[in-house]
C-alpha cells in the first residue's frame, strides 16, 4: 500500500472510531468495532483488550478477542491468568506512562511479560496503546501478529488517538452514572422528604407528586399524575388568578411568586381546605418549563399561633386587671394609712401629755402608759412605712439631696429608734472614722434608712447587748478635704443569730420574714429594710447585708460623700472617735 493510500487509510480509521466513540454508551461495543478495523487494517490476525483487575491495580484480560483466536491457544490460556502489574511489561508500561507501545519481536524483548511464562506464545510482535479517560488508563488495546513487524511510528500516531476518542465512551458513561446516581439520590430524598413535592408542566399537569404530598392531599401518585394541579389543590377561588400567573410568566418571563415563600390556601381531596407555606420556583429543560414546589401543612403551626395569640390576649386582660387592683390596693392604703395617721398623731400627743404630767401614777398604770406609747409609736411606723411603700410604687419618691452630717442623722436616726432600743435594753455604740462629715442626702430619707436598720438590730439582738454603728469613708470623703467621688459607709452590726445562707439573698424584698422572724414572732411585717434598699438606691448608693448563721449580721449602707465637707459644721460636730450612746 502506498504511503498516500496508507495515509488516507489511517486517517477513514481515525473517523470511524471516532463515530463510533460518539455514537457508543459502553465501551466494549465500542472496543470490538476499533479493534477489528485496526486488524483489518494493518493486517494483523489478532486483537485483545486489557482493563483494570476488581481489586488492587493491576490489569487482566478482559475475554475480548479479534480475530484468529483459535490459532494462538497458548497466548489466550497465558493471558487470561496474567495479571499486569503496573510498570512490568508492555500492559504495564502503558499504564504508568501512558503512551503506546511496540514491540518488534516478543521473543527477544525482555519487556514482554508473557514470554517468561512460556517461551513460545505463537507470535512475534506486538504493539499496544492506552484508552485514555479523564482519570487515567482505563484499558489497554493490544495486537499480535506472528512474524516480525518493525515499528511503525504513523500507525502508533494514529493508534494514540484512537485512544483518547475511545476515552471519551467511558468518560461519558461515567459522568451518565454520576447523573443518575444523582437523579436517583435527589429522588430518593423527595421521596422521602416530609415536604409534600409536586411539579407540573407549562400546560398545568401533574409530572411529580411524592409520598408527602400523596398523605398531605388524599390523592396517590397515580390520581395525580396528568391531572391540572390547580384543579386538585387549589381552592376554587383562587384558580383563575393561578392560571393567570402561569401564563403570564410563560408569555413574559416575569413572576412576582417564583422564589418567594408563599403562605396561602390548598385543599384536599375530601374538600377540607387547610393553611400550606410553599417555594415554587421554575426550570427549563429541552426547551419545555417545569414548575416545582415544596409543600408543609402549616395547620399544626396556625393553631399554635392561634392559641399564642389568645394567651397574650388573656395576659394582657389578666395584667389590666392586676394594674386596677394594684391600683385598688394602694388606694385603699393609702386612704387607710391617711385615716389612720390622724387619730394616731392624736392618740400620740395625748399619751405625751400624760407620759409628761406631773401628778403621779402608779407602777401598773405606768407600765399601762408606757405601753401605749410604745405601741402608738409603732403603728405611727408601720402606717409611714405603708405610705412610703405607696409612694415608691406609684414612682413619687422625691429626693432633695444635700449636703447632711453624718452625725446629725446618726443621732435622729437613734432618737427615732430609741422606743424599741429602751424596752429591750439596748444600746447604740456608734464609731465614726476621722474625717467623716457629710454625705449627699435627702435628711428625712437617710434617717428613715438608718432607722431601720437601727431597729432591724434591735428586733434580733438579744435582751441588753449593743448594737454597733460604724461610719466609715473611702476615696476622697477621708480626711474632710472637700473633693468628690468619695463615699461614706454606715454600717449597723447586731449580735442576733444570723442569717442563713440560703434567705440572705432575700432579706431585702418587700414583706419577707426569714424562718426565725417567723418562729420567734418578732414585731414586723418586712418593710423596713426592703425601704431601707430603696432609699440607699435613689441617693444613688447602696445597701448590702453580710451574715454567717450564730455569728450576727452587719448591713452597711454607702451613699456618696459631700462634696463640700463645710456642712458638717450646720449640725454641729461631736469630738471623734468611740462613742456609746443610749437610747432617749
Amino acid at each position: 500500500m502506498r504511503d498516500e493510500e496508507r495515509r488516507a487509510a489511517l486517517m477513514k480509521l481515525l473517523d470511524d472510531v471516532t463515530a463510533v466513540a460518539s455514537a457508543s454508551e459502553e465501551l466494549e461495543p465500542a472496543a470490538r468495532t476499533t479493534l477489528e478495523a485496526v486488524c483489518e487494517l494493518t493486517g494483523w490476525p489478532l486483537g485483545h483488550m486489557c482493563v483494570p483487575a476488581d481489586i488492587g491495580d493491576d490489569f487482566v484480560s478482559s475475554g475480548i478477542w479479534v480475530g484468529a483466536i483459535d490459532r494462538f491457544p497458548v497466548l489466550r490460556e497465558v493471558t487470561a491468568r496474567t495479571r499486569f502489574p503496573p510498570g512490568i511489561g508492555t500492559v504495564g508500561k502503558i499504564i504508568v506512562t501512558g503512551e503506546p507501545v511496540w514491540s518488534a519481536d516478543m521473543i527477544r524483548d525482555p519487556l514482554v511479560l508473557r514470554t517468561r511464562q512460556e517461551k513460545d506464545l505463537g507470535v512475534r510482535a506486538v504493539f499496544a496503546f492506552p484508552v485514555v479517560a479523564a482519570d487515567g488508563v482505563a484499558a489497554v488495546m493490544e495486537f499480535f501478529s506472528d512474524h516480525v513487524v518493525p515499528r511503525d511510528e504513523a500507525l502508533l500516531k494514529v493508534m494514540a488517538s484512537l485512544g483518547h476518542q475511545l476515552g471519551r465512551v467511558i468518560d461519558r458513561r461515567k459522568t451518565h452514572h454520576l447523573l443518575e446516581s444523582s437523579r436517583n439520590r435527589l429522588e430518593q430524598i423527595i421521596e422521602t422528604s416530609m415536604e409534600g413535592f409536586v411539579s407540573m408542566d407549562a400546560a398545568g399537569r401533574v409530572t411529580g407528586w411524592n409520598g408527602a404530598a400523596e398523605r398531605m392531599f388524599g390523592y396517590s401518585r397515580q390520581e395525580a399524575l396528568g391531572r391540572r394541579l390547580h384543579e386538585l389543590i387549589v381552592p376554587p377561588r383562587y384558580r383563575a388568578a393561578d392560571q393567570a400567573g402561569r401564563e403570564r410568566f410563560l408569555a413574559t418571563g416575569r413572576s412576582d411568586v417564583l422564589g418567594r415563600r408563599l403562605e396561602l390556601s390548598a385543599i384536599r381531596a375530601d374538600g377540607t381546605e387547610f393553611p400550606v407555606e410553599l417555594v415554587v420556583w421554575a426550570t427549563r429543560e429541552h426547551d419545555q418549563w417545569t414548575f416545582n414546589a415544596f409543600i408543609h401543612d402549616i395547620t399544626d403551626r396556625r393553631r399554635a399561633e392561634q392559641a399564642l395569640r389568645e394567651a397574650y390576649e388573656a395576659e394582657q386582660r389578666t395584667v389590666a386587671r392586676l394594674r386596677e387592683l394594684d391600683q385598688a390596693k394602694s388606694e385603699f392604703v393609702a386612704t387607710v394609712s391617711h385615716e389612720l395617721r390622724t387619730p394616731l398623731t392624736s392618740i400620740a400627743g395625748y399619751l405625751e401629755i400624760f407620759a409628761d404630767d406631773a401628778e403621779p401614777v402608779s407602777e401598773r398604770q405606768e407600765r399601762m402608759l408606757q405601753s401605749m406609747v410604745r405601741n402608738a409609736a409603732r403603728l405611727q411606723h408601720l402606717v409611714e412605712d405603708l405610705l412610703a411603700v405607696n409612694t415608691i410604687d406609684a414612682g413619687r419618691l422625691d429626693v432633695d439631696a444635700a449636703p447632711v452630717p453624718v452625725r446629725r442623722v446618726l443621732r435622729e436616726a437613734i432618737r427615732a429608734a430609741g422606743g424599741e432600743a429602751q424596752d429591750s435594753g439596748h444600746t447604740f455604740r456608734v464609731h465614726v472614722d476621722p474625717g467623716v462629715d457629710a454625705v449627699t442626702a435627702d435628711l428625712d430619707l437617710l434617717v428613715r434608712a438608718v432607722a431601720a436598720l437601727l431597729s432591724n438590730a434591735v428586733k434580733f439582738s438579744p435582751t441588753g447587748t449593743p448594737v454597733a454603728v460604724r461610719v466609715s469613708a473611702c476615696g476622697d470623703a477621708h480626711g474632710g478635704t472637700g473633693g468628690t467621688g468619695g463615699t461614706v459607709s454606715i454600717a449597723v452590726t447586731d449580735a442576733g443569730p444570723g442569717i442563713a445562707p440560703d434567705e440572705l439573698p432575700h432579706v431585702f424584698e418587700r414583706f419577707y420574714r426569714t424562718r426565725y422572724a417567723v418562729e420567734r414572732a418578732i414585731q414586723g411585717i418586712g418593710l423596713g429594710l426592703s425601704l431601707a434598699r430603696t432609699i440607699a438606691q435613689a441617693h444613688g448608693g447602696t445597701l448590702t447585708a453580710a451574715s454567717a448563721p450564730g455569728e450576727g449580721s452587719t448591713f452597711t449602707l454607702t451613699l456618696p460623700a459631700a462634696a463640700d465637707q463645710d456642712a458638717g459644721q450646720a449640725g454641729g460636730r461631736p469630738p471623734p472617735g468611740p462613742l456609746t450612746r443610749s437610747p432617749g
